[in-house]
């Protein structure tokens, strides 16, 4: 990725205090990132470049929906998201800072693509757990499911039609001991 992208802004070349850029993105954008690990959505990205006396402030606004995995049945499940987000860009040798949300370019760099950048807000604003609503998942997958995991552990008598496994005596005792 570099200057020709769509995704580059000029930031040596910035001749106003704030510029805008506005991006519809769709799956093509997340099948071009390697390593994503989302491969589908759709969303408007708006971002305000502002120019300091010795820095470029940049802050995305995010809508959309992104398509993820739900972690019950792993069929794809819609994911709204709306986001913001904000990165300093300086240009100099990187330097110790405790704000996390800043760039440090050479400055022989004539500006920075935010592709990764705008993935990266996507991915951030996605909840760690991701589940269908009730009853929207894949009902061959839960019943599988169900039938494997009873109370948090294997079941031994559902998994492949065997029957109960013998268990180890020494638990058998600790067993009678807890009821």
């Amino acid at each position: 990725m570099g200057t020709e992208s769509k995704y580059f802004i000029p930031l040596s070349e910035e001749q106003t205090q704030v510029n805008s850029y506005s991006y519809e993105i769709g799956d093509e954008f997340f099948e071009s990132l390697e390593d994503a690990e989302i491969k589908r959505g759709k969303a408007s990205v708006k971002l305000t470049c502002r120019k300091d006396s010795s820095s470029f402030a940049l802050h995305f606004s995010i809508d959309g929906m992104v398509y993820i995995p739900c972690d019950r049945c792993l069929d794809d499940m819609e994911q709204p998201i709306s986001t913001e987000g904000k990165l300093i860009v300086r240009f100099g040798e990187e330097q110790e800072t405790e704000d996390e949300d800043t760039i440090f370019l050479p400055e022989s760099e004539k500006g920075i693509d935010v592709q990764w950048n705008i993935y990266e807000f996507i991915a951030l604003a996605i909840p760690l757990r991701h589940v269908h609503p009730d009853g929207l998942c894949n009902q061959e997958m839960a019943a599988k499911f169900a039938s494997i995991v009873v109370g948090g552990e294997e079941d031994p008598a559902h998994e492949g039609g065997q029957t109960e496994k013998p268990t180890d005596p020494r638990w058998d005792v600790l067993k009678k001991i807890k009821k």
